[in-house]
């Protein structure tokens, strides 16, 4: 199975598992006796997808059932078939009556999460759709049932993301993550659990990136053995405040120590002739050593050693933007990087 058809299958499932929860489903109580014919043909209508028939019926059985326990579900009805007939605007107005007049129902609840897909998917108001989704929000967290239903939904889809992960199926993994913010509105969602989500869809894009680069781009060498032709790339280094200039004479970078006790990068232009070089810290490359630039000179790549998490990373001097290459808590992360002398191409080197 694809990543897309796994992920449209798990969002399918979710959604239906979630219906579930916040709305019961009542079509199939239609042959009742407890309901009137009017009520009979208009879930006979609904069912069948004739929802101008259905609407009508509906609107009927209103007209003398206006505090029947479910007319707040037919209030529903009426707006999820305006809602298929592409009338938005009758869609929403059903949709606030419910909140008007049955504002404690399960059917508000859905109705908010529905008017923020409205508003968010049909007409494009970002803002219209986060106040709806806010509501929402306020509304589950106050059903505690309710939050930690749907908050065990989210992490079950996040467990099975991890396995994919585990199981090194990077782009499943990250088809499986996003699709959490998919399904349930930014709102619905802890920062805790956003947090964790983010986290993974980046790992996994990460590792799936590092998965399909090729050995042109890059190659990684145990510390030991050390081919003998290569000894002399892979020496060890002490480059504490060691100014290295760049190949084209733009720039020099030096690792030096900073105020706060930890090491960092720090970048200078070529100073003019009698002046003196100006450098300035690479606020974010803590604990970074062993620079070494590319041969063009519009990047330098260096490890970086922060706690037990050990990195291979990759600065592009005119954005000063970060790229993370590699990382692994094991020790055995090279132990010099360097572009490929060579010049065959940009290979690099651990």
């Amino acid at each position: 199975m694809s990543a897309r058809e796994r992920t449209k299958k798990l969002f399918k499932s979710t959604r239906f598992t979630l219906a579930v929860l916040l709305l019961p489903f009542f079509g199939i109580l239609a042959g009742c006796q407890f309901f009137s014919d009017s009520y009979e043909s208009a879930v006979s209508f609904d069912q069948a997808g004739k929802s101008t028939e259905a609407i009508k019926a509906y609107q009927n059985y209103l007209k003398g059932h206006e505090t029947s326990p479910q007319a707040s579900r037919v209030y529903y009805r009426i707006a999820k078939n305006y809602e298929a007939l592409v009338d938005y605007k009758n869609a929403l107005l059903w949709h606030e009556q419910i909140l008007k007049l049955y504002p404690k129902s399960d059917e508000a609840v859905h109705s908010m999460l529905d008017e923020a897909a409205i508003y968010r998917d049909k007409l494009k108001n970002i803002d219209k759709a986060m106040d709806y989704d806010k509501m929402a929000f306020a509304r589950t967290m106050d059903n505690n049932q309710l939050r930690d239903a749907v908050q065990t939904l989210i992490d079950g889809q996040i467990k099975i993301a991890a396995k994919a992960f585990d199981d090194k199926q990077y782009k499943i993994a990250e088809a499986d993550a996003v699709t959490i913010f998919q399904i349930y509105p930014t709102s619905l969602l802890t920062t805790e659990t956003r947090a964790k989500v983010q986290l993974l869809v980046d790992r996994a894009h990460r590792a799936e990136s590092m998965a399909e680069t090729g050995v042109d781009s890059i190659k990684l060498v145990n510390e030991s053995p050390v081919p003998s032709d290569a000894k002399a790339y892979f020496e060890e280094k002490k480059s504490d405040d060691k100014i290295i200039n760049s190949p084209d004479g733009g720039y020099s970078v030096s690792r030096k120590k900073s105020s706060n006790g930890f090491f960092y990068l720090y970048l200078a232009k070529a100073p003019k002739k009698g002046e003196k070089a100006d450098f300035k810290k690479l606020s974010k490359t803590k604990g970074a050593h062993q620079p070494a630039w590319s041969p063009d000179g519009k990047e330098i790549v260096y490890c970086r050693t922060v706690k037990k998490e050990r990195s291979l990373e990759k600065i592009t001097v005119k954005t000063k933007a970060i790229e993370t290459l590699f990382s692994t808590q094991s020790s055995n992360l090279g132990i010099y990087p360097v572009f490929s002398p060579r010049g065959e191409q940009d290979r690099l080197c651990l």
